[in-house]
């Protein structure tokens, strides 16, 4: 599965992000760490949401098989 880029701003949880990235800046200090957080996994853990659950329409084991692989991914994604 491919890395999906950044929420733009337009989404909630971009704008979340982008306002914890302007906050961080008015305090003269870079990014807080949720902020960086959100801007690299946010989508990618929304596709795998949407990957997840479009394997469940596909019947019980394909959704099976599809949240066992995201949840590997996403483990991987975040702990690096």
């Amino acid at each position: 599965m491919a890395a999906v880029s950044a929420p733009s701003g337009r989404s909630l949880i971009g704008k979340l992000s982008v306002a914890l990235q302007g906050r961080a800046r008015a305090r003269g200090r870079g990014p807080s760490r949720v902020a960086a957080f959100l801007a690299e996994h946010t989508g990618t853990l929304a596709a795998l949401g949407f990957a997840d659950a479009a394997a469940w329409h596909a019947g019980v084991t394909w959704g099976l098989l599809a949240t066992a692989a995201c949840a590997l991914v996403a483990d991987f994604k975040l702990q690096g």
